[in-house]
């Protein structure tokens, strides 16, 4: 009986070690090879971290790697031990245990290698590849939502092996891109303490910066967005600043929600309060790419719908609605309300701190940026501030000359934005700030035109922008009632463009046209200064445009910008002399500083078209009329004076 016990015994041992020996044959018949092949790998990083590898094997390798984690992304963040080893195997034999018992050093995973090929301090280079590539990969792979892990609540509950692949998945990628922001910060830290920043300390930084243009709604955006604020205004190397401020900007201008861009619009106004606006321009000139169309009036009632909606609200279906937003990827328009009012109000403070500021001397080379800034927002801010930013600005304009001429253009455009805007209803006479434009028109004569830093031609187009830009709230958004003062424009704008650049006199002109056909009283200046009815002298140099005396004398300028040298001068002259009307948008003045700047850059010289008749071409009879008549005009005329000599007439 033992006996027989013993033969069933074996035969059921027998019977469960079969299948197992199969099931394993099973395995290393379709797996092994790969297995091999991660193993190499594996040992190839490690020989790569001795230094026994070369640069070349290093190279191949990390493309590779990238290769093969962009071809299957799943397999990217597992190992291959544990995917593809018979550890899965269940078996209950011991024989099946032992060779299924897990190895005390486990082949990390794809993306393990590639950040430990980056992270190697050996060779510099090799590092820089594995880092861009890493940027790369997760550029392609980070998702367009923002992950959120499940609970223990969630993994409690028994799911589908669909979502718990994406459970773990999500979490291997999250993981992962911590390890890899943990790495570039401290590339970042070790290297900003040199005298000189070393190329994959520069490179870390610059791989921040697109990770934050590609991923600023993902996780761990608030880590990228201190580490990229930090480094706005560094000043060891001008790449990084600038490369800060542009990855600033895409997220100000691509942000629809409004949250990531209010939460760097905080951080960037600290960052500048923090260093006591000792920073550059470009910094401030960022929040110009912020999108705000929220008034803050309409900002305040769309407060008040939310919080009339949270007390109807139950807090569990708030939850549910959130979870649903974020899902549809769609826009809050309360919330993005919300979000523009208090982004609103944290860069006007900041540019009010800068004009408030006493030692606004110091300040000058931010002060244009400022009034830029200023200029585009005024129409927004609320009704109770506008006596304050009026105030600032007029006494700013008491010493107008001494400002930059961006800085003082800006100025008049950012009370000319205010007085249409918020202060619409209020009485305000607008002569205290156009009286400063018309003595700003002739420092576009004075402004160096040579390539240099005052004279560049991207410098000189925003200025020429900035005056258009004025002359165009003053004269065209509004109704100016005094005919001597739009005649005083008139006149200095013709004079001005006499003596500027043709990318800056086409424009002008354009707008000339605009005033006679707007105002048919400057029409009287096309007429001789003969035929003029007042009486007085011409003043082109009193600061108060009505004291010029504009109709005393006429726009003979437009007489000789018809013989200028460009032909868009000598075009805009002439239809402006026979009072031809603009043909918009083509004559638009702003697409005409455009084109006629981007003909100048492009060293792009417009000349006139002689198209010249083919010899062997038939003609007609009225050419050969016109030829003889030509041929006869050109001819000398001989005349027989014989018969004068004959009546004795004398030939002096």
């Amino acid at each position: 009986m033992g006996s027989k016990k013993k033969k069933q015994k074996s035969l059921v041992s027998g019977s469960n070690k079969a299948p197992a020996k199969a099931e394993k044959v099973k395995h290393s018949a379709a797996q092994k090879k790969k297995i091999k092949e991660k193993k190499a790998d594996f040992n190839k990083s490690k020989k790569i971290r001795s230094g026994t590898v070369t640069r070349e094997e290093t190279c191949d390798m990390i493309a590779e790697l990238s290769e093969s984690i962009l071809e299957d992304p799943t397999k990217a963040f597992s190992s291959p031990d544990a995917v593809l080893t018979p550890s899965n195997n269940t078996d209950s034999n011991d024989d099946a245990l032992d060779d299924a018992a897990p190895k005390k050093k486990e082949t990390p995973s794809m993306m393990k290698q590639l950040l430990q090929i980056a992270s190697f301090e050996g060779d510099e280079y090799t590092a820089q590849l594995g880092i861009l590539s890493l940027l790369a990969i997760y550029r392609d792979l980070i998702p367009s939502y923002r992950i959120r892990l499940p609970t223990a609540a969630e993994m409690s509950v028994k799911v589908s092996l669909e979502t718990k692949r994406l459970w773990d998945y999500e979490r291997a990628l999250m993981t992962n891109y911590q390890q890899y922001l943990k790495l570039l910060e401290n590339l970042w830290n070790n290297g900003k303490s040199q005298k000189s920043l070393s190329t994959l300390t520069v490179t870390s930084m610059l791989c921040m910066c697109e990770l934050l243009k590609a991923a600023f709604h993902f996780n761990f955006r608030s880590n990228l967005l201190n580490m990229v604020m930090r480094q706005v205004n560094n000043g060891q190397c001008e790449e990084v600043s600038n490369a800060c401020c542009s990855a600033v900007e895409h997220v100000f201008a691509n942000d629809t929600q409004g949250e990531v861009a209010l939460e760097a619009t905080r951080i960037l106004a600290k960052a500048i309060k923090d260093r006591g606006f000792k920073v550059r321009p470009s910094v401030l000139r960022t929040f110009l790419s912020l999108p705000l169309r929220v008034h803050v009036d309409e900002a305040q009632a769309a407060k008040l719908a939310t919080q009339a909606r949270k007390r109807k609200r139950d807090k569990d279906l708030k939850a549910i609605d959130k979870e649903l937003q974020e899902g549809d990827a769609t826009v809050d328009k309360v919330l993005l309300a919300r979000c523009q009012s208090d982004t609103l109000e944290a860069v006007t403070v900041s540019y009010f701190r800068i004009l408030k500021s006493d030692n606004l001397n110091s300040m000058k080379e931010l002060l244009p940026a400022c009034l830029e800034g200023l200029a585009k927002f005024a129409h927004l801010i609320n009704i109770d501030t506008v006596m304050d930013l009026l105030e600032v600005l007029k006494q700013l304009l008491k010493d107008i000359d001494a400002l930059p001429l961006d800085a003082a253009l800006n100025c008049v455009l950012t009370a000319f934005q205010t007085l249409s805007g918020p202060g619409k209803e209020m009485k305000i006479d607008q002569k205290e700030y156009i009286s400063p434009l018309y003595t700003q028109l002739p420092r576009l004569i004075t402004m160096d035109h040579t390539p240099g830093a005052d004279g560049d031609t991207n410098a000189r187009r925003k200025i020429t922008d900035a005056m258009l830009r004025c002359l165009d709230a003053a004269f065209i958004k509004r109704r100016e009632y005094s005919t001597t003062r739009v005649a005083a424009f008139f006149k200095q704008i013709l004079t001005v463009a006499m003596y500027t650049p043709p990318s800056t006199a086409v424009p002008l002109v354009a707008f000339a046209r605009q005033l006679l056909q707007r105002y048919h009283s400057c029409q009287q200046l096309l007429e001789n200064e003969s035929d003029a009815i007042t009486s007085g002298q011409y003043c082109p140099d009193v600061d108060d445009p009505e004291l010029s005396n504009p109709f005393s004398t006429s726009g003979w300028e437009l007489a000789a910008l018809k013989f200028h040298v460009h032909p868009g001068v000598a075009n805009q002259a002439k239809c402006a002399a026979t009072l031809k009307m603009l043909q918009m948008p083509a004559e638009d003045p702003d697409r005409l500083l455009e084109d006629t700047t981007t003909d100048e850059n492009e060293l792009y010289i417009k000349f006139r078209k002689i198209k010249k008749r083919h010899p062997l071409e038939a003609r007609g009879q009225n050419d050969d009329k016109k030829r003889r008549r030509v041929r006869f005009i050109q001819q000398p005329v001989k005349r027989d004076l014989t018969h004068l000599e004959t009546r004795g007439i004398a030939l002096v």
